[in-house]
């Protein structure tokens, strides 16, 4: 009988503490502004190995990380990435003085070299080159006559 009534015991004292065992911490402050589009603030509550980071704004779109500028960058020492090579296709027309490259109704580019673009004057192209966005100019490495 002696073993039986430890046994009761030991069974009854760890039923009383395994509600205490399975609680959230006492210190733990309920989320203040938990929405639908949140996962809520347990995961950061849990978490102390990670920084916080801030969810964005639902209106925001979501900047590249390519293109998040390094706070210990100044602005003058960011430079814009080169543009990339990319091949476009249209007409050389004149406009004005100078050859333009009119590959849509409402699309037209400047263009650098204006002694090659005069040979495709009125023919269809592809130009190989690079884009200047800033002056909407293109800096063409190769024509080619389109067929």
């Amino acid at each position: 009988m002696n073993r039986e009534l430890r046994l009761v015991i030991a069974l009854t004292f760890s039923l009383l503490l395994t509600p205490l065992a399975f609680s959230q911490d006492a210190g733990a402050q309920p989320c203040p502004e938990v929405t639908a589009q949140t996962l809520g603030c347990e995961l950061v509550a849990w978490s102390h190995l990670q920084e916080p980071v801030p969810l964005p704004e639902p209106d925001a779109k979501p900047t590249p990380p390519d293109q998040q500028s390094d706070p210990q960058q100044s602005p003058s020492s960011q430079s814009r990435q080169p543009a990339p090579r990319q091949g476009i296709t249209g007409n050389i027309v004149k406009q004005g003085e100078k050859y333009v490259l009119k590959a849509g109704d409402h699309t037209t580019y400047q263009l650098d070299d204006q002694n090659r673009a005069a040979q495709f004057q009125d023919k269809q192209v592809t130009i190989v080159g690079k884009l200047d966005v800033d002056s909407n100019t293109l800096r063409i490495e190769n024509i080619q006559l389109t067929s």
